[in-house]
């Protein structure tokens, strides 16, 4: 793994340059933004890492011109600040950084990178006419709720700026969650009844899924309802400060599945043809396309700057046995989540490891109620 650090004139990442020295780790050291381009352009490197301003150029300015170019590259933004918005970046730490988090941040996502970024998979996504977008008005309206002032008002303000969201939002969560015989009219009636958290997935699911391939036997709308309900009983079992990255692996745990079966019609009529009911198929799928749903779909997230912690849950959402070494998490949730929503049996060895025998059978009946 190589580390390029791209600092400004006052040398802010001086600190992490010598803590990078100390660990032996791989990595050039270049100042502005020329300089940067000439190292990206020579060499091949896995991770970006960049100051908040170079050459009066803001971190995510620069990550978006890098992303662009270099679509595999993690990007890592030392930003002035926890509140400055990092749209294009994987990771952000305010200043004062603790380099040590730093170092240890890009050394466990190393598997997970090497993973989604193979040629086969960079190439093949590129390749696509069209793919999904990422959700840009959750985004904005998770960058709002973080703020102090934040009131309903504003986010249904932000919401309301699509009209064909908002109402996608409205007909989807009258279908989902609305009680009674009054359906919800506004976006105020929405906040009101189902509380932010739900609200949020829902403008996610809308945004991901206004994507509609057409692609024979694959159905958008059950796919929607899939990951929504997935999503849900995933947050159910994670601790509070959990639930809201929870709640997007949820959601995006199949997206790579709309990439993955537009790579070529006459494959995906073959894997159609041959998938077997009630199970995942993704030795199938690796042996068809070279590839699988959970590395593309981790790719298409990492293209639009998710977290590798979120990108992880993506990743290994089908490979229980990979998901042992760590306590029971956002990654954990969602594999079980899924596994349960699609009323399968999840894998003993997994059950036994994080002492759910006793909980089990509750967590089914919930799924139950969701499907």
């Amino acid at each position: 793994m190589k580390i390029l650090l791209i600092d400004n004139t006052e040398n802010q990442l001086l600190e992490l340059k010598q803590d990078l020295t100390k660990s032996r780790a791989k990595f050039a050291h270049v100042n502005g933004l020329n300089a940067a381009i000439s190292a990206l352009s020579k060499h091949k490197f896995t991770v970006v890492i960049s100051a908040a301003i170079v050459d009066k150029k803001d971190g995510n300015t620069i990550f978006a011109m890098i992303a662009k170019k270099f679509p595999a590259i993690v990007r890592i933004l030392i930003s002035n600040n926890e509140q400055q918005t990092q749209n294009n970046a994987h990771y952000s730490f305010a200043q004062p950084i603790e380099c040590k988090t730093i170092i240890s941040t890009i050394a466990n996502l190393a598997n997970h990178n090497k993973a989604i970024t193979k040629d086969i998979i960079v190439k093949t996504v590129a390749n696509i006419k069209t793919l999904p977008s990422p959700p840009k008005v959750y985004m904005q309206l998770n960058a709002t709720l973080k703020e102090s002032n934040t009131d309903s008002q504003k986010i249904a303000q932000i919401i309301q700026q699509d009209p064909a969201l908002t109402a996608k939002v409205l007909q989807f969560s009258n279908h989902t969650f609305a009680t009674g015989s009054k359906p919800m009219m506004n976006i105020s009636d929405a906040i009101t009844k189902m509380g932010i958290d739900t609200l949020c997935c829902i403008v996610m699911t809308a945004e991901l899924f206004s994507y509609a391939p057409k692609i024979k036997g694959f159905s958008i709308q059950d796919e929607q309802l899939h990951c929504l309900a997935t999503a849900k009983l995933a947050a159910s079992m994670v601790k509070p400060e959990l639930k809201q990255d929870t709640m997007i692996a949820g959601l995006l745990h199949d997206i790579g599945k709309v990439v993955l079966f537009e790579m070529n019609e006459k494959t995906t009529e073959l894997f159609f043809l041959h998938r077997v009911s009630d199970d995942n198929n993704i030795d199938l799928e690796n042996k068809m396309f070279a590839s699988d749903h959970c590395h593309v779909g981790g790719y298409l997230l990492h293209m639009w700057g998710f977290s590798y912690h979120i990108i992880e849950a993506i990743i290994l959402h089908h490979r229980p046995e990979k998901l042992l070494q760590k306590s029971f998490g956002t990654a954990q949730a969602v594999y079980l989540a899924n596994v349960l929503v699609h009323q399968q049996t999840p894998n003993a060895e997994f059950i036994s490891h994080y002492k759910l025998n006793d909980v089990i059978d509750i967590l089914t009946q919930r799924a139950n109620k969701l499907i």
